[in-house]
């Protein structure tokens, strides 16, 4: 009796936590529709989210945080050791990397480092998880993502990356973040381990 009360509420925030990562991501990938727009289409538009707009910054940052904080509670039940610390990586670094954008809407921009810090603690989590994950299939749909993705944010990041912003390190961005906006989607797609194994 105690299961069949519990499942309800773990599949209801797997399932908004996924939503959320999706919002989040969407949030981060439009954010630089204004760089995109002046290299790819040589027509400048206004920034869509800027520090005039914080509400909309703190929406994304605190939805990126609950999906991280989702995505880390639903597959760590699925996971080995080795699973499980990759998750905590990732996650960690993502959460790091959301408040660190929140910290841009202060004077201090000596929090800049938990951007850094954040982005190479993500990359590294989020391609450790995807070999696992090709290993021992943990996800329902599309294995490789999870890899795949973060190799594109390593490429665009890391590799990619200089003083100003190319149109290869925005495509990069682009195809990192429609890749975590379909981690999202599989997230609240997903079967929780409990409902199934009561089926």
């Amino acid at each position: 009796m105690e299961n069949t009360s519990i499942i309800p509420n773990n599949i209801t925030f797997q399932r908004w936590s996924g939503i959320a990562f999706m919002i989040g991501n969407f949030l981060f990938m439009v954010n630089k529709l204004d760089e995109m727009s002046r290299v790819f289409l040589s027509r400048p538009i206004p920034d869509v989210i800027s520090g005039q707009n914080p509400g909309l910054v703190i929406l994304g940052q605190v939805a990126l945080i609950i999906g991280y904080i989702g995505y880390h509670q639903f597959y760590a039940a699925r996971v080995s050791k080795s699973g499980i610390l990759a998750l905590r990586v990732m996650s960690g670094g993502g959460i790091l990397l959301a408040f660190g954008h929140i910290s841009f809407m202060t004077p201090t921009e000596s929090l800049f480092i938990l951007v850094v810090l954040g982005v190479v603690i993500l990359l590294a989590g989020l391609i450790w998880f995807g070999f696992i994950n090709i290993k021992e299939k943990i996800l329902r749909n599309w294995q490789w993502l999870p890899l795949v993705t973060g190799l594109l944010g390593f490429l665009g990041f890391i590799v990619f990356r200089g003083e100003e912003i190319t149109a290869i390190f925005l495509l990069f961005r682009t195809l990192f973040a429609l890749g975590l906006m379909d981690l999202g989607l599989i997230l609240s797609l997903e079967k929780p381990l409990g409902l199934s194994a009561s089926k």
